[in-house]
């Protein structure tokens, strides 16, 4: 059986590659446009300043990385230049699911099953399938974070200096990435601070240890993403290290959020618009009607978590309308998949929830047990870790007060300890029903009909695009 599953697994893995490979080549289009500044640094050798383009305030590895490639295979068109600067994100895409097949069927502690379905969840998500073939940063980042996550896993359980010397490398190229490359930092800060204060400590013998790994880790950060980063020289200019393109100093920048996207703290964060997400599986974002859950931030995030079509941008990933030549049939089509693929994505959704609410309250009688330090290492970096990317979301709604900042894509560096998280509740819940055949058959076809809508919402999507590719070239001849 467990032969079976890891078989299993490298299928699904090497399902996700194709995809990923295949989606690459035919999109033309990001969240984000990208190109510009990676073009001013390979063609013209200089980093474009904050205010010249859209998106100058990001840190720029993934944009030094491709500018370098482009100044070697110096493509002949802008196209061939938006499929490279792709490909390089879908690489490293492809190396996050090598680290997550490692990390579920190799390291945690779980059944073989729901090792496989953990895995899987990742492996076919069709969100993160879609970023990983945008030419954007947003894979470098999710890449680098969820290495930092899996080298710090190890270091915090069997003190090696060599999973050290990888955490703190993959730490430094998540924050030199995007800015919520800041959170697993933090997150491992913490946890050394913890480690240092614990008495007893089965996996640091003394406090001098734990104190100079800590103050490396740091001093390592310091010195090198603040300045080789954006930050430092953000803040001498703006006194902020956290400018976007939707701050105020920058409104020549500022684009128009509709009114929908502005509601109050309570409409935002203290609903969850399932209904109506329903209805309407996808965001309206020109000109309204608004439908209702797009005043939700977590609908927000739960629909851009799990159908790629729900955010209906960029312009050519948008369900198809009936004013196309198949627009007709593949619109309804692409929303049923949409709906049941948000029904499906419950059930693994409520059982992560569970097992981070157990996890917490956990922390919490500890806390108030003054047990605080008796607690493993590892389950404090998981903690602190996914609440810190959920506190970071909440942080730049408050910020900006718009809705449209909860993205898959800024937690998306998190999913390895959500994930775990999943696989700790699931192993209890098929536990829960070992002796209950029709609830467990159930499950299994809920998690199988997901994983096969996630596949068919990608390919959908590649065809979608492949229609307008071919059509380009028909129209061009």
């Amino acid at each position: 059986m467990q032969q079976n599953f890891r078989k299993a697994a490298l299928w699904v893995f090497a399902c996700g590659v194709v995809l990923r490979v295949a989606l690459a080549l035919v999109n033309s289009e990001a969240n984000d446009i990208h190109m510009n500044m990676i073009k001013i640094m390979a063609y013209q050798n200089r980093i474009p300043e904050i205010h010249e383009d859209r998106e100058a305030f990001q840190p720029k590895l993934y944009h030094a990385t491709v500018a370098a490639l482009l100044k070697i295979v110096r493509p002949q068109s802008g196209r061939a230049e938006t499929i490279l600067a792709q490909l390089v994100g879908c690489t490293a895409g492809i190396f996050t699911l090598l680290l997550a097949y490692r990390f579920f069927m190799s390291e945690v502690e779980f059944s073989e099953k729901v090792r496989f379905i953990a895995f899987s969840l990742l492996a076919l998500n069709p969100v993160l399938i879609g970023i990983n073939a945008q030419a954007t940063n947003d894979s470098f980042v999710i890449l680098f974070g969820s290495l930092a996550f899996y080298f710090g896993w190890r270091f915090f359980q069997n003190h090696q200096i060599i999973d050290f010397c990888w955490m703190s490398v993959a730490t430094v190229l998540a924050g030199l990435s995007k800015g919520n490359g800041l959170v697993i930092f933090i997150a491992i800060m913490t946890v050394f601070a913890i480690a240092f204060y614990r008495t007893g400590d089965i996996y640091f013998r003394r406090r001098s240890a734990t104190a100079l790994y800590g103050f490396i880790f740091l001093l390592s950060y310091l010195a090198l993403v603040p300045s080789l980063g954006p930050y430092w020289k953000t803040y001498r200019q703006y006194n902020s290290p956290f400018v976007t393109n939707a701050d105020p100093a920058l409104l020549t920048y500022w684009h128009v959020i509709p009114a929908s996207e502005r509601p109050g703290i309570v409409d935002s964060l203290f609903t969850f618009r399932f209904g109506d997400m329903l209805s309407n599986p996808q965001r309206v974002n020109r000109h309204g009607p608004y439908p209702l859950h797009q005043s939700s931030a977590w609908s927000q995030l739960y629909g851009r978590t799990h159908f790629v079509h729900f955010d209906a941008y960029p312009p050519s990933w948008q369900v198809p309308i009936n004013d196309w030549p198949y627009g007709t049939w593949a619109r309804p089509l692409a929303l049923t998949i949409g709906r049941v693929i948000l029904l499906c994505a419950l059930l693994p959704t409520v059982l992560m929830l569970t097992g981070l609410l157990r996890s917490l309250i956990a922390a919490g009688r500890m806390l108030l047990a003054a047990q605080i330090f008796e607690r493993r290492l590892t389950d404090w970096l998981l903690d602190l870790t996914t609440v810190g990317y959920f506190v970071f979301l909440v942080m730049l709604f408050l910020k900006y007060r718009d809705v449209g900042w909860f993205k898959a894509i800024y937690v998306f560096p998190g999913f390895l300890p959500l994930l775990v998280f999943f696989a700790r509740e699931c192993d209890h819940f098929y536990v829960w029903l070992k002796e209950k055949k029709a609830l467990r058959l159930s499950a299994d076809t809920i998690f199988t009909v997901l994983m096969f809508l996630y596949v068919i919402d990608v390919a959908f999507l590649i065809g979608q695009l492949s229609l307008g590719v071919a059509y380009q070239l028909l129209h061009a001849a």
